[in-house]
């Protein structure tokens, strides 16, 4: 997608990746984020909840300044050039030209489709499933159900595992569109019934709207619109996460707590969470709890200084000088920058081990 130094802006919002594990995934890519279109090479349009700017045509609508030669590119492809997904099969028999033919719909159709990861060209090369997904939206369109309706209808099937090319969906009667149980639509309290992109608030927006309160200081207001998030998405452990965060400002550590447990429910290898759990369980006085928490946030990443350092320092005063040193070397290994300061602790812990006739 991109290639070394190119420097990428993400329009919306990437789901389970907390914004300290996105910089150090874009780091390691050879990567840059800027927080400014006008900089970016790269445009990433991530799934939530941009599917909202897409109109029926196939244009996106996204209100930015972007420099000559920009690209656009799908989630999908940025997490494969971050190594969170695997590279897709070799492309398929269909050429974009049969695509359109055989689905019924424009380039700029059928380029939306791949921008949100709805059909996956390999080469400009589509597969089957593509042509079955593609034909399934036209069909959509002729009925008279709006692209952004559709796509976002596609998302969520993807997030329950499935894809558009394996079931059968159809436009309600209000606007929505739904999928289609033997013959019939999903009643509103079906398992199958799709929460989809509209003028009904859904979880993106209600994070949207937290987000902005928690940038303006308003942490009721902010934990209130996480609350409903967390309700609406039962699977992104990023709701949960920042729901504790504003807890934990508020005080709240009971509740704080609840909420970092949540997110690791929700995603066991979220070493952000574990750290957060962590920090909250050493406030409150839990001292083996939070090492316990900081050591399973650097199993998952072995990189994750700020673990390795809190966890050093509870060893430190526990008396364990050799166990700290262990972590601080580790610390000065995977942080060159603080590499001098690092070994110049973890030597004083080694000799204060000696010192003291401790083994660590």
């Amino acid at each position: 997608m991109t290639s070394s130094a190119e420097r990428v802006y993400i329009y919306g919002r990437l789901r389970g990746l907390t914004r300290r594990r996105l910089e150090a995934l874009t780091a390691a890519a050879g990567l840059a984020l800027t927080r400014a279109s006008a900089a970016a090479d790269a445009i990433v349009v991530c799934h939530a909840p941009s599917a909202r700017v897409l109109c029926d045509d196939g244009e996106l609508r996204l209100g930015l300044r972007l420099k000559p030669g920009a690209r656009l590119a799908s989630e999908g492809a940025f997490r494969r050039r971050l190594g969170l997904e695997a590279a897709p099969a070799p492309g398929g028999p269909y050429s974009e030209d049969q695509m359109i033919r055989h689905a019924g719909l424009s380039r700029a159709q059928l380029g939306a489709l791949a921008l949100f990861d709805v059909v996956a060209p390999v080469d400009g090369r589509y597969a089957y499933a593509d042509l079955v997904a593609a034909r399934a939206v036209g069909q959509l369109l002729s009925s008279g159900a709006r692209l952004q309706r559709i796509v976002a209808a596609a998302l969520e099937l993807e997030r329950r595992g499935e894809r558009l090319s394996s079931v059968r969906l159809a436009e309600a009667p209000w606007g929505a569109v739904l999928q289609v149980v033997e013959g019939a639509l999903a009643d509103m309290d079906g398992q199958l019934l799709l929460p989809l992109e509209g003028s009904d608030l859904d979880a993106d927006g209600a994070f949207a709207l937290a987000e902005a309160a928690e940038r303006e200081g308003d942490l009721a207001s902010a934990r209130r619109w996480y609350e409903l998030a967390v309700r609406l998405d039962p699977t992104d452990p990023i709701l949960p996460f920042n729901l504790g965060n504003v807890l934990d400002e508020l005080g709240l550590a009971r509740e704080a707590e609840f909420a970092y447990r949540r997110a690791i429910a929700r995603a066991t290898d979220m070493a952000d969470a574990w750290f957060n759990l962590g920090v909250l369980q050493e406030k409150t006085g839990r001292e083996a709890e939070a090492l316990g928490s900081y050591e399973r946030a650097f199993a998952i990443d072995p990189t994750y200084a700020d673990a390795l350092h809190n966890a050093a320092l509870l060893h430190m005063r526990s008396g364990r000088f050799t166990a700290a040193a262990g972590l601080l070397e580790q610390i000065g290994a995977a942080s060159p920058a603080d590499a001098t300061e690092i070994r110049r602790l973890a030597h004083l812990c080694r000799v204060a081990a000696t010192n003291d006739g401790r083994p660590g």
